[in-house]
């Protein structure tokens, strides 16, 4: 009987410690499973960052490649735009227009508005005036004009005036009293002489009457 006891509870000793050694193991294998598990989730977030990283530099260089695209695009437009002239003078003959920063300048060529060495105008003159009249009373109505005579640089040999500057102020005063005859104010006008101040790159070019609408 005494042994039969002795052997259950032997029997029940044993089972008892095989079952705690099957709890411990099964309790290291979970430990196992969750070091490896958290090992996971970190490897998955460090490739999210990452994937997200080449996200943002991915789109940066498709917005620098349109940016790029966008600026050759432009550059090529305007390379192939016809390039704009200047406005032609009113009246024509013989005339140009310069637009400086602020004002207009509208150059009457001095052979074509008076003869050698004289400050009377020629018809050619008066008709490429006429235009130019119509022009300060419309579009440039309102702006003061200064009229600047220019010559050569040949000094006066066989002509009445004493000095380029005389001729160049009498040609300058003949133009504002023509546009004054053609109803612009002489109120707003007034004329120097230059001589052969700021020549041009022949004589004849430099040979001219500019007039300047003065910006308001």
């Amino acid at each position: 009987m005494l042994g039969r006891m002795n052997t259950r509870l032997v029997r029940t000793t044993a089972l008892a410690a095989l079952a705690a050694s099957a709890a411990l193991f099964a309790g290291g294998c979970n430990q196992q499973k969750a070091k490896e598990s958290e090992a996971l989730q970190t490897q998955v977030a460090t490739l999210q960052q990452e994937n997200d990283t080449l996200r943002t530099q991915l789109q940066q260089s498709e917005a620098q490649r349109n940016e790029t695209s966008r600026q050759l695009a432009e550059a090529m437009a305007a390379k192939q735009a016809p390039q704009q002239q200047p406005p032609t003078p009113p009246g024509g003959g013989g005339g140009g227009v310069d637009r400086p920063e602020r004002d207009v300048v509208i150059s009457v060529a001095g052979d074509v508005a008076f003869s050698s060495g004289q400050d009377t105008l020629t018809a050619a003159g008066r008709r490429e005036l006429d235009g130019i009249a119509r022009s300060l009373n419309g579009r440039y109505a309102g702006h003061r004009l200064r009229i600047e005579g220019y010559t050569d640089s040949d000094p006066i040999r066989r002509s009445k005036w004493g000095s380029n500057q005389a001729l160049s102020l009498a040609r300058a005063r003949a133009v504002e009293k023509y546009l004054e005859s053609r109803g612009v104010s002489g109120a707003r006008m007034e004329s120097v002489g230059r001589g052969s101040a700021n020549p041009k790159s022949t004589k004849a070019a430099s040979r001219r009457v500019e007039i300047h609408v003065l910006g308001k």
